[in-house]
């Protein structure tokens, strides 16, 4: 009893000591991207600033060069007018009329568009000429920075999808001992001589991932046929990735009712578990199947039967197994 206090202490520090420091690492990561986009934003604070000094006298150069034109076209416009004072009267509307027929603005206009896009051009050239080295040390800060927070946001992004470990599975088993608690039936214990028949049946079962529940007869038979006399067992295979504890039991009930009867079962009083990753079919768009209900069903076949398309995927296993009874001794493990 003493050394169950003991180990079940030493759970407790550890996990408050794991929480400390995923919370470090988490307020590390955000405090490196408000630093990095501070940074960010000075320099482009600083490249605002060297632009603004650039295109400082823009407008100026613009007015002057409009005023030079307006006044130069004005006085060809008035002896062009003296001379051809007729022609003006009775041509002018309908030359612009017909060929002007796409709308386009006077020439002033088109002007000041190609003054204005020869000054920028200028401009451009001259700051790639006089700046290069400021310009590649902008264009390389902001290339690395956007990988750092590309790196950042996908870190972001995997830490807070839950990791199927030894954590979460004892979250999701105090999470079905609090419903089973509901019902009266005895808390589910977690049973370590359990784990390696567990582990035996993940590898078992991966070699024929078409047949659900694949030869556990036979392992049983195997490693577990001395205590067939007084043992039970029940095992659920089950592929959370990408769940909450709390969220994949609520999954459970609406999508898996015969699985979650089998983990408040009263019968089973002892867990043990393994945590894999191979070969399994996955339903591809949307089914009406949403669990297999027993074993030694042809999984593929069962899902097209009612209409379902099935591919082969790697996915996350956890394999379950349920005891009315926890061993002392071993169990064979795998060679």
């Amino acid at each position: 009893m003493w050394n169950k206090i003991i180990n079940n202490s030493y759970l407790n520090h550890k996990d408050n000591t794991l929480s400390a420091i995923i919370i470090n690492i988490t307020n590390l990561s955000s405090n490196k991207y408000l630093i990095r986009r501070n940074y960010l934003q000075i320099i482009a604070e600083n490249f605002n600033m060297l632009i603004s000094k650039i295109f400082l006298n823009i407008k100026k150069i613009i007015r002057s060069l409009l005023i030079v034109y307006t006044r130069h076209a004005h006085h060809r416009n008035d002896n062009r007018f003296q001379r051809h004072k007729h022609w003006y009267n009775d041509n002018y509307y309908n030359n612009y009329k017909y060929n002007n027929v796409s709308g386009s603005k006077p020439k002033r206009s088109r002007l000041i568009k190609i003054i204005a896009r020869i000054i920028i051009i200028l401009l451009i050239i001259l700051i790639v000429i006089y700046y290069p080295s400021y310009i590649k040390q902008i264009l390389k800060i902001l290339q690395t920075n956007i990988n750092n927070i590309s790196t950042i946001i996908q870190s972001t992004v995997t830490y807070t999808q839950p990791t199927i470990n030894s954590t979460w599975v004892f979250q999701f088993f105090s999470i079905v001992n609090q419903y089973r608690q509901s019902t009266g039936a005895p808390l589910l214990q977690y049973c370590p001589w359990l784990d390696n028949f567990a582990h035996i049946r993940f590898e078992t079962m991966i070699q024929n991932p078409a047949i659900s529940h694949y030869n556990f007869d036979q392992d049983f038979d195997e490693y577990l046929s001395q205590y067939q006399n007084s043992l039970l067992i029940g095992e659920e295979v089950l592929y959370p990735d990408g769940y909450t504890p709390n969220d994949y039991a609520q999954n459970l009930q609406s999508e898996a009712p015969l699985h979650w009867k089998g983990l408040i079962d009263a019968t089973y009083t002892y867990y043990g578990y393994y945590i894999g990753y191979g070969p399994t079919y996955a339903i591809v768009g949307s089914c009406a199947v949403t669990e297999i209900p027993g074993p030694n069903i042809n999984v593929p076949q069962y899902l097209q039967s009612h209409g379902c398309s099935v591919e082969l995927e790697n996915v996350t296993w956890l394999v379950i197994e349920l005891s009315n009874w926890c061993g002392e001794s071993s169990i064979n493990q795998l060679p």
